[in-house]
């Protein structure tokens, strides 16, 4: 894999040119969303430090719990302890989300649509990026897809094929984006995308994980990330019920007016 360019002395990370790309993306993917959906983006401008800082916050704070780090560790980015954890992230953020939503009387839903389409956009470029860094990799397989790292500055240095567990979250990330998307232009209903995409990413996560070749922190059977998306799919079937629970009153609103 190629985890690095070197332009005039200076050599680059390629997985910080793809997440670069991914943020575009995303963003232009935002833009698009929001003015097809008449939204205006003043709620998110206003708050945008406190959701980053949230989940940051979260995503730091879940990795030195995972990883058993000293507290004092917690601003040593620089450090062997330095990191962020994904889900801890994204569940930082949806939490500051479900607030902040409440506190300014605004749809939650709608706002649940546009940053998980967003975060899909971003995730295929992060996965990407993660397959030419070589990090995030699969267990040993036979299969004739399985991949070699043998860049010897790659993460996941090995001669022996394993599974590109990172194209296939890109694969996945990008075709539910694309069916979410659908979703998002043919449905008036508000939260419909997001709750899907939220529900498939973390069931997707999870059973890939099962693959992942990387050493991990382990609780019981399964990996730490895979608790934390355990708990982002039960999230999403509670939106859902909540979603089934709202229109059922709004219902039986219309039928009590007639």
């Amino acid at each position: 894999m190629f985890p690095f360019f070197e332009i005039a002395g200076v050599f680059i990370p390629t997985y910080n040119i793809a997440l670069a790309i991914g943020i575009l993306a995303g963003a232009i993917q935002l833009f698009f969303a929001a003015r097809r959906k008449r939204v205006v983006l003043r709620f998110l401008a206003d708050n945008f430090f406190i959701l980053l800082l949230a989940a940051l916050f979260c995503a730091r704070l879940t990795e030195i719990l995972l990883h058993n780090y000293a507290w004092l560790d917690f601003f040593s980015l620089g450090s062997k302890s330095g990191g962020f954890s994904f889900f801890g992230g994204s569940i930082g953020f949806l939490v500051t989300l479900g607030v902040l939503t409440r506190k300014f009387n605004e749809n939650f839903f709608v706002w649940l649509d546009l940053i998980l389409l967003t975060a899909a956009v971003t995730l295929v470029f992060h996965h990407l990026g993660t397959f030419l860094a070589g990090s995030a990799y699969g267990t040993q397989t036979m299969l004739p897809w399985g991949v070699t790292f043998t860049n010897p500055d790659a993460v996941g240095y090995s001669t022996i094929p394993i599974h590109p567990t990172q194209i296939y979250a890109a694969i996945f990330a990008l075709g539910f984006f694309i069916a979410a998307s659908f979703v998002f232009k043919n449905t008036t209903k508000a939260g419909k995308a997001g709750v899907f995409l939220l529900l498939t990413l973390s069931l997707t996560y999870f059973f890939l994980d099962f693959l992942r070749g990387d050493s991990a922190v382990v609780f019981g059977p399964l990996r730490a990330s895979q608790y934390f998306t355990l708990f982002l799919a039960i999230l999403a079937a509670a939106l859902v019920v909540k979603m089934k629970h709202s229109a059922h009153e709004a219902r039986s609103g219309e039928l009590n007016i007639n």
